[in-house]
């Protein structure tokens, strides 16, 4: 009898073909540059609203710890190709060196800690836990670039690209449990 473990403990996607996957990935990537494009700029800050998060914490839940990441890879190499898929509008590779780019290293880092804990049939505590682990991620990854690009003390970091983001975050959660509960979005790891 097969042992399963907390974080690992469900098939991925047994039944579905790499192609499939493959499909699944360009539509959160997209999916991903559609959340870019709702951007609201704080005037304190380099980093603006978006909804992009609600899409990587989504694609790592529905995709898996495989293709969740290759999602966001795919999102950050169309920005850094030339596509205006950044927030703001912005492109380049200059964007993964600026105020915002640990963010989009946390995107990849953030749909895969969603994917791995975020499980077919999940409680909602763990649901909701994978969820606020992934946001977690990309927080660590993106005020850590935000903190050495600005040359701040942590303290204002905090100031210029967590706290103002928290109660987003949590909405975005709350919608991303609900959108996963609903079953509406379990086709790829069912």
């Amino acid at each position: 009898m097969k042992t399963a473990t907390w974080i690992l403990d469900q098939p991925y996607a047994a039944n579905r073909t790499w192609g499939v996957m493959a499909l699944g990935s360009l539509v959160f990537a997209v999916l991903t540059a559609a959340g870019a494009a709702v951007s609201i700029p704080l005037p304190f800050s380099p980093v603006p609203i978006t909804l992009q998060t609600l899409a990587v914490i989504l694609a790592g839940a529905v995709l898996g710890p495989v293709w969740g990441p290759v999602s966001q890879l795919a999102y950050i190499t169309a920005g850094v190709s030339g596509l205006p898929v950044f927030a703001e509008g912005a492109a380049g590779p200059q964007v993964l060196f600026g105020p915002t780019g640990g963010y989009l290293a946390g995107f990849v880092i953030g749909a895969w800690v969603s994917g791995l804990i975020v499980r077919p049939g999940a409680s909602w505590p763990r649901l909701v836990l994978g969820l606020l682990a992934a946001h977690a991620a990309i927080f660590v990854l993106g005020l850590a670039q935000l903190k050495l690009y600005t040359g701040n003390s942590v303290p204002v970091a905090l100031q210029l690209g967590l706290w103002p983001f928290l109660p987003g975050t949590l909405l975005k959660t709350v919608v991303a449990a609900a959108a996963i509960k609903s079953k509406r979005l379990n086709w790829f790891r069912s």
